[in-house]
Order: structure tokens, then sequence, then C-alpha cells
């Protein structure tokens, strides 16, 4: 940590990033830009209309999508595993998990035993920062979330660290379905991919960061940030809803490769 001091006018607004490491190149949490977002709606809205004026639906019938019944995947767990490749990792969030389901009448997060009771002002902030007309987002609630704090000096040139309050936060990192379209068997990278060019993160909305090599030493450093577990996903897969697969392994230790 270092001190730094605020230019002449007041603070700088600071934004929550997380610590780089050697395999910074491979964090992906980008966004897609907004004339490309922006294309890819007007684009979605064309194809509706010719639709309607063909009198077509095309689109897929998505009865379990649609319903309160879709549940999240699950993981298994293992104290370690080896690090192998076509897979990420990324950090293991402490909290409740839940779809939420942008756009659609019944719960507004749903969990592995159905309705999970969130605040409505976070369900609020993830459909205001959601570029679409429905979805559904799996990620964590995550209840006591603080950024991470940073040396400041007061106006005698002492330094202090400035404790950040605890807040709620939704932590997304899988995309079921957008405008309709389910994304069910499109493989995790791919559906990673839409997610970032769907949700803009803020202040109560996070994008999970993760890794495509390098797991090893990326892990030691969200142990440093204060995660104890890491998820490792096969970025090949679809996703199982309500089922529990060796696709997404929930562990403590990542040994060397075999």
């Amino acid at each position: 940590m270092h001190a730094r001091r605020h230019p002449p006018g007041g603070r700088r607004r600071r934004v929550a990033c997380w610590k780089g490491s050697s395999n910074s190149e491979c964090i992906h949490h980008s966004h897609l830009c907004a004339p490309l977002r922006q294309y890819r709606t007007c684009v979605r809205i064309l194809e509706r209309l010719f639709w309607l004026s063909r009198g077509w639906d095309t689109r897929p019938k998505l009865k379990t999508i649609l319903g309160v019944d879709l549940a999240p995947q699950r993981p298994r767990f293992a104290r370690e595993r080896a690090e192998v490749a076509n897979h990420i990792l990324e950090p293991d969030w402490v909290g409740t998990r839940a779809l939420a389901r942008i756009g659609h009448g019944g719960p507004h997060f749903v969990g592995y035993a159905g309705e999970v009771d969130g605040p409505r002002e976070l369900y609020d902030a993830i459909a205001a920062e959601a570029q679409c007309t429905t979805a559904i987002i799996d990620g964590v609630l995550v209840s006591d979330w603080r950024d991470e704090s940073e040396l400041e000096l007061d106006p005698d040139g002492n330094a202090f660290v400035r404790k950040a309050s605890a807040r709620q936060i939704f932590a997304a990192f899988d995309l079921l379905e957008v405008d309709g379209e389910s994304l069910l068997e499109i493989p995790l990278l791919e559906r990673k991919r839409h997610l970032e060019g769907l949700l803009v993160p803020s202040v109560n909305v996070r994008l999970t960061p993760f890794v495509t090599r390098g797991l090893r030493s990326w892990r030691e450093t969200l142990v440093a940030q204060g995660f104890h577990r890491v998820v490792l996903k096969n970025w090949n897969s679809a996703y199982a809803p309500g089922r529990t697969t060796d696709d997404w392994l929930v562990v403590e230790k990542i040994s060397g490769a075999r």
C-alpha cells in the first residue's frame, strides 16, 4: 500500500479494481464498448420486427427458462486439485447463490431451493445496468462486501487507512438467458462474453474476474485478497441447471499440473 495525496480541488474519484498479478493480461473483466452494445441491440430489434412482419416467432420456447423451476448449477467440492488445461479460475464468493431474473414475472432471485429473499434495491440496480429486456444471470448475493482500503493522508500529512463500510453487492459470473434466447448449451467462455456485453459494472453490481492460465499464481493473489477458496470451471462446458457436475469444482488448493 502507498500513501497518496489528493490533487488540488478535492479527492479523486476512486475506481474499484482488482490487484494485478503476473497473469493480469489473462483477467477477463473488460466490457464491450457502448457503440457495439447499441449495434447489437438494434440488430435484435430489427430481427423481431422482421419476425412480426412475417407472422413468425422463431425464438426458442423457453418454458423452463421463463419458469421459476430453473435452479443454479451446483459445483463439486474438493480440498485440492491439480492445475488442468481448458479450465478457468475465478474467486469463490461468500454469500447466497442466486439467479437474478431480470424482466420476468415471479421472484426476482431464485436459489437452490426456490425463491431467495434479496433486497429490491439491489435487484433494481442489476436491472438498471443490464442492456436487455429480459435476462437470467447467475451470481452470488454478497451481504458484507468491503472495497480494498488504501492509505491516505490527513491535512497534517499523517498517513491513515480509511475503512470502507460494508454493503451488499451482486457478483455475476454466468448468463443463462437473454431476451428470450437460451444460452444453456453455449460453452462457458461464450456465455461470459455475452455477460460482459450485457451487464455494466457499478458500485453494487460486479462482474466476477477470471483467468485462463497461471491458475496457481492467481489463486495465491485471491487468497491474499481474502478469498479462502476458488472455483475451477471447464471453459467448454454447457450450463446444467440444478445439477452437480465435475465441470465446476470449488477447491482450497491447486497443485502442479500432472
